[in-house]
């Protein structure tokens, strides 16, 4: 089996992580990662923020927890690096192109031997005010929107596989 074939059945959301940050090299490593995906018609308009801080995370994530009512445990996990990705707005190919990078981002976390849980609460509060202004704060294009959004860290508790469904391809000659 390849290598990448293995990172990719290796990879797991990671529910929990360690406070301290990684090094500034690697969460650079993943957004490199990221900007090599594939866009649509190759626009490549996606913008990467790196919150390179556990308290402004964590910040972000309770401003998210309140406007989605999501409680008082809510905050990605405890990951102490959150890397968004950002669209212009309206552009055809936002959703497909943020997928697709983020996709990137988690096998090469996985790889770097890092932990990664795709969140989409940016995505569905990111136009609320409270939470607007922190992105702005952050370094989110005011004109953009959010795709989506990763927590980053070290591990701090496995994620065990869930099982795989079966009869999910069709193949037709």
């Amino acid at each position: 089996m390849s290598n990448l074939m293995q990172v990719i059945q290796s990879r797991r959301s990671t529910r929990a992580f360690q406070a301290e940050l990684p090094p500034r090299e690697q969460i650079m490593q993943l957004v490199e990662a990221a900007e090599w995906a594939p866009s649509g018609v190759g626009k490549y308009l996606w913008h990467f923020t790196v919150v390179y801080s556990a308290e402004k995370s964590y910040k972000l994530a309770r401003a998210v927890a309140e406007v989605d009512n999501r409680g008082p445990e809510y905050n990605f996990y405890g990951a102490p690096v959150n890397i968004i990705i950002s669209y212009q707005r309206g552009e055809h190919h936002a959703f497909v192109d943020g997928a697709a990078a983020m996709e990137n981002l988690l096998l090469m976390a996985t790889e770097l031997g890092l932990g990664s849980c795709w969140i989409n609460q940016l995505r569905e509060t990111c136009d609320i005010p409270s939470v607007r202004a922190l992105l702005t704060e952050y370094g989110v294009p005011e004109d953009h929107i959010v795709i989506c959004s990763a927590a980053v860290g070290y591990i701090a508790k496995e994620t065990p596989a869930k099982p795989r469904k079966e009869g999910t391809v069709t193949f037709t000659e």
